[in-house]
């Protein structure tokens, strides 16, 4: 018997939540209520959500640490979506989580998350049970406990590598690299989600080493970008744990826009006099020496709190993306040497090492893959 957590507002849903916890009794397994319900404060509904986000929290908390819980369903309108959402954050990677909604299309990405939720939009509301909100709910359970949970159980070591679009040029050099000394090589894209489950993966000790090729991600956070939703245990966690890292500034000379995009933090009047790329949907805006030494500070404030032995950064002299490669649009040999020049203050010198290649070289990626195999061997 397995047990389930099925998250949403009794005092708005009880029908559909009800049917669910029976669906799940039909199966053998036990469900957990985790009731979301809230009470106006005042008429300000808003401070009523987040109060009983933050009260709910400690609930799950108890429920995780008292209970083996081998997944979640949520079921509700927009609010319990954003209830929802705010809650998994705080469940490990790797335990089922599904989140049923009529608005996840509309509003998922507002409310976005780097934790693994299967998102399922549903065809009519939810308030009344009846036969499609049935069978729409009788099939989530029945994918909810048949999804398999836990952690992944690898033999072979895993190195960790950064990388986007623009600066993806190493990728084909360091998977060979380590596949034929027997690595796991898993890539993580640079879009702040993926780096920040990374990040979870790490404290799990999930990983040898890292090759964190692509810092475009910092960029965005910085200079608020499209693809900036990260925090300083971005690059905390391992860097805290001291863990052979090799870091490079990959895709650091850009900033993603998405044009008509409702997430974007600024708009685009701003950057009216700056080169833009056009990738795909998507733009990169080239960002500027203010930019870039903000980054520069950014990442030095972990160095220096962190102080890691076993890290060393690669500045690719010629270029951190296609468009920033020497003799294109965005090649600034300027920005390049006061972003090293910057991250010297914050780690030992001999550690900033210049690279004659660009980033989207093979060979730079080998070199990242020699200098990281020599700090994994100097481990012992």
């Amino acid at each position: 018997m397995a047990s389930f957590i099925v998250m949403g507002t009794w005092n708005t849903k009880q029908g559909e939540l009800e049917f669910i916890c029976d669906e799940i009794k039909k199966k053998n397994h036990r469900p957990i209520r985790l009731d979301l319900s809230t009470k106006r404060t005042h008429g300000k509904r808003n401070l009523a959500v987040d109060h009983a986000i933050s009260v709910i929290k400690g609930r799950l908390k108890q429920i995780l640490k008292r209970d083996h819980i081998s997944g979640i369903l949520s079921v509700g309108g927009g609010t319990n979506l954003f209830m929802s959402i705010k809650l998994m954050d705080h469940c490990p990677l790797f335990i089922p989580k599904i989140v049923v909604s009529s608005m996840i299309v509309n509003s998922v990405h507002s409310f976005r998350t780097y934790k693994d939720v299967i998102y399922i939009q549903s065809p009519c509301d939810f308030g009344i049970l009846n036969p499609i909100t049935k069978e729409l709910l009788s099939n989530c359970v029945t994918i909810l406990t048949s999804v398999r949970e836990g952690f992944p159980n690898v033999v072979e070591p895993s190195i960790a590598v950064t990388g986007f679009g623009i600066s993806d040029g190493y990728y084909e050099a360091t998977k060979k690299f380590w596949l034929k000394r027997g690595y796991h090589l898993i890539p993580f894209h640079s879009i702040g989600e993926n780096t920040m489950a990374m990040a979870e993966l790490i404290q799990r000790d999930f990983f040898k080493g890292i090759l964190d090729l692509t810092l475009h991600d910092v960029m965005d956070h910085v200079a608020k970008g499209a693809f900036g939703k990260i925090d300083k245990n971005r690059l905390f966690a391992y860097l805290s744990k001291d863990l052979p890292a090799v870091i490079a500034p990959g895709g650091l000379d850009t900033i993603a826009y998405i044009p008509g995009h409702q997430g974007n933090q600024r708009s685009l009047l701003p950057y009216k006099n700056r080169k833009i790329y056009h990738h795909d949907f998507r733009l990169g805006i080239k960002a500027n020496m203010e930019e870039v030494v903000k980054a520069a500070k950014w990442i030095g404030n972990i160095l220096k709190e962190t102080d890691p032995k076993r890290a060393i950064f690669l500045i690719p002299l010629r270029g951190w993306s296609y468009p920033g490669e020497k003799g294109k649009d965005y090649y600034d040999s300027d920005l390049i040497h006061q972003f090293g020049k910057w991250i010297k203050k914050f780690i030992r010198e001999e550690a900033v090492i210049d690279v004659d290649l660009s980033i989207n070289d093979p060979q730079f990626g080998l070199t990242a893959c020699k200098h990281l195999e020599n700090l994994l061997k100097a481990q012992g």
